[in-house]
Order: structure tokens, then C-alpha cells, then sequence
């Protein structure tokens, strides 16, 4: 264990110099030297093969926070941060479900339109954009038809959502609703059942029982 923390101790220390070295911003070298620190304590305490299993690096973060070593840390200072984490976890799966996102610039190449013109449909409640910050958003494929075009019936039903928020709004379209039959509003849309869907939606925006 001695050994594994000498290593560990090492490395941030090189990490650290290197951040020095090439000269970061200093709030990322603030944010970077804080989640290594971070970073560490689990690293200490957990089992690493389980964390180190998941496909992508923002995943690895994910899982490290869900370990019972990181929510007690955090836990300490936030009583709500295990809720907090199994709602980051629902956002990533609603990011990844029915093909994932893509940015602005690969919508516009896909529509044939501008940029500004797929960030004016956003702004006017006509696509769903998740932020990431600086600008920049991220767009759901399941918006979008095999021959590029927008989901026929989408911009209809945004319409009736437009009090919530995008996350929301995704849920809305990715759950199964008993209104139409356990079907999702958007496997209904791409049957061509539009009708359903918006009535659906407007007891959803009520908040009437499903």
C-alpha cells in the first residue's frame, strides 16, 4: 500500500509540473490540481478494476464518484450528492439513447443549412440543444430522419413543452407513456402518430396523471 501511494504521490507531483510547465490557464490548472487531489483519495480506497471498466473517460469519473469511498466523501459536505450523482448518471444515458448527439456544425452539414440557423431553431423552441458550455450545444440524433430531415410532428409537440427545460423534454420523448399504449412519444412520431403525441404532451406540460 506504501508503495501504491508513493506511486500515486509521484505521479500527481509530475502532473503537476507539467501543468506548470506548459503554461494552463490558471483555472484549469486550479480545477486540474483539485480533481487529481480528488482523484487520489479514491484511488487509495477503491476497487480500481471496476472503475477502469467502462468505455470512456468521462465514465471512469462518473464510476469513481458512485464508489461508497467517494459518496461518503461527499456526503460529508453535500447530504444530497448521491442523488445529485444518479442524476448526472440519467443524463449521460438520455445523452446515448437512440444514437446519441451531435454539435452544431455536424446538424447544419446534416440539414444543409447554416449553423446560426440550427442555433436560431433552438433559441425559438423548434430543437432540443443540450449546453456544454461556452456557447456550444449538443444536439439529440433522434431528432433528426435517416434522409436528414427534422422528425415530422417534432417541432408541433416542442411547442406544447416549451414551459421545460431540455432534459425535460427529452424525458418526455424517451419514456414509454400509458397514454399511447407504453409506446414513447418518439417511437410514436415515427410511426406518424403526431396527433397522440401532442395530446399527450399537453396533459404531460398539465401535469396530469399518465
Amino acid at each position: 500500500m506504501v508503495n501504491n501511494q508513493l506511486t500515486i504521490e509521484g505521479m500527481l507531483a509530475m502532473t503537476s509540473k507539467l501543468m506548470d510547465a506548459l503554461d494552463l490557464d490558471p483555472l484549469k490548472t486550479v480545477f486540474l490540481n483539485r480533481g487529481l487531489e480528488g482523484l487520489k483519495k479514491i484511488a487509495e480506497s477503491s476497487n480500481l478494476v471496476d472503475i477502469t471498466s467502462v468505455d470512456s473517460n468521462y465514465e471512469v469519473l462518473l464510476a469513481a464518484l458512485q464508489t461508497p469511498e467517494a459518496l461518503s466523501l461527499l456526503a460529508e459536505r453535500d447530504p444530497l450528492a448521491k442523488a445529485k450523482i444518479r442524476g448526472l448518471k440519467l443524463k449521460q444515458q438520455l445523452i446515448e439513447t437512440e444514437g446519441g448527439c451531435a454539435s452544431s456544425e455536424e446538424i447544419a452539414k446534416m440539414l444543409g443549412i447554416s449553423r446560426q440557423a440550427i442555433n436560431q431553431r433552438r433559441q425559438r423552441g423548434k430543437l432540443i440543444g443540450l449546453s456544454k458550455g461556452k456557447g456550444k450545444y449538443l444536439y439529440p440524433l433522434w431528432q433528426f430522419t435517416d434522409t436528414g430531415n427534422t422528425l415530422s410532428g417534432l417541432e408541433d409537440v416542442l411547442e406544447k413543452l416549451q414551459d421545460f427545460d431540455p432534459w425535460m423534454q427529452i424525458t418526455f420523448f424517451l419514456n414509454p407513456s400509458v397514454r399511447l399504449h407504453n409506446q414513447t412519444p418518439l417511437e410514436m412520431l415515427r410511426m406518424g402518430k403526431v396527433e397522440p403525441v401532442i395530446q399527450t404532451a399537453i396533459s404531460f406540460a398539465n401535469d396530469e396523471p399518465d
